[in-house]
């Protein structure tokens, strides 16, 4: 029976400061961490038992995701010591998985399609592994796809470092989503207890071999990688959960939700359990809240995800910001990005009274875990 891995281990140095506190793996995506949203696509696939490969704060994420049961789902995981890289760390779970095919995930991006549909094309191409494509209008950051059009093969498979566009001029290409399934065979192209790339050390040899295929996303994907990726991440994912959902909805809201008759919803909005939002508020479009956040009078809030148990004041503004757990905004605060540049809060960050923090024009500005900010940023 097919089976999955979920690589998790990663440090998430882009993502800094919020992950200085929680786990890549745990960010929160339209209130649920990213892999828990990976866990679920693959148990829609009939897929039940699952290899979490850890190794930045492996205790965390073992005590959420315990055995797998709360999930409908087996979980085992392997502890990488030493940076093993890709490839080898899915040799430390060959016994896991030696016994069919699998899905690999990177567990830094954000998915929303059916893996049900890639694993039956999988199986009608034969081929050692099928390596999930999306086009990207700049695939610069990316390993590009060199493919054949009418079978799907890939016929080179280029790293970021390798892929010139002619004239310099990025074109939309197919890049690699970071999304495969591989059979079991792949595990002899793979040392053990050696630092080893799938990207660079074992894809080329079944490029070679031509064994390998793509397999173009029909859905959502976005990496995860930088602040602003998160915040554009969280909205598709909201967006295509609404359009998806058999019921007609306009905002993804908690039925505990305490809100005050005159505040105002603008589409689309996120509220998780257990938020309670006073009178005159305004939220939203594009707002994801998670779980036990107060949100005080004449607040307004835009273009935004705020974490759990945040607290913000009366006559707050905040727009283009992310807003970690446990957050205390006093009144009167304004907190605002511009553009690509947000503000970011990580956890237990307090802001005093009265307080402006603004984004520049050409960064974004951060705020470290368990900082009191007594006065302006810009």
């Amino acid at each position: 029976m097919t089976k999955g891995i979920i690589i998790s281990g990663g440090w998430g140095t882009r993502l800094r400061p919020l992950t200085c506190t929680i786990p890549k793996a745990l960010i929160p995506v339209v209130n649920k961490p990213v892999i828990e949203r990976q866990i679920l696509l693959l148990k829609s696939a009939g897929i039940k038992n699952i290899v979490l490969a850890v190794s930045v704060m492996d205790d965390v994420l073992k005590e959420y995701f315990g055995d797998g049961s709360k999930f409908g789902v087996k979980i085992y995981y392997t502890d990488e010591k030493n940076p093993l890289g890709t490839a080898g760390a899915i040799k430390l779970a060959e016994r896991y998985l030696k016994d069919d095919n699998f899905f690999m995930l990177n567990g830094d991006v954000i998915l929303n399609f059916n893996f049900k549909e890639m694993l039956q094309t999988h199986e009608r191409f034969k081929g050692l592994g099928l390596i999930a494509s999306k086009v990207v209008p700049d695939p610069s950051r990316y390993g590009v796809l060199i493919t054949e059009k009418q079978s799907n093969k890939i016929l080179k498979f280029l790293e970021k470092t390798e892929y010139s566009p002619p004239d310099g001029k990025y074109v939309p290409m197919p890049i690699n989503a970071g999304v495969y399934i591989l059979e079991p065979e792949i595990f002899k192209y793979i040392e053990p207890n050696k630092k080893m790339s799938m990207e660079h050390d074992v894809f080329p040899i079944l490029v070679s071999e031509e064994k390998l295929y793509h397999y173009p996303i029909p859905g959502i994907w976005k990496d995860i990688g930088k602040p602003e990726e998160l915040l554009e991440g969280n909205i598709q994912l909201m967006n295509d959960l609404l359009a998806s959902s058999d019921e007609k909805k306009e905002n993804l809201i908690d039925d505990s939700l305490d809100i005050d008759g005159k505040a105002l919803i603008y589409p689309p909005v996120t509220i998780g359990e257990n938020v309670v939002v006073r009178k005159n508020c305004r939220i939203g479009p594009n707002v994801v809240i998670g779980d036990n956040v107060y949100i005080g009078a004449n607040s307004e809030i835009k273009d935004t995800l705020i974490y759990n148990k945040a607290y913000i004041s009366n006559n707050v503004y905040i727009e283009k910001a992310i807003v970690s757990d446990n957050c205390l905004i006093h009144e009167g605060v304004k907190l605002k990005g511009n553009n690509q540049n947000l503000v970011i809060l990580s956890s237990c960050v307090e802001v005093l009274e009265n307080l402006s923090i603004i984004a520049p024009s050409n960064t974004s500005l951060s705020v470290c875990h368990h900082e009191v900010i007594r006065s302006d940023l810009t």
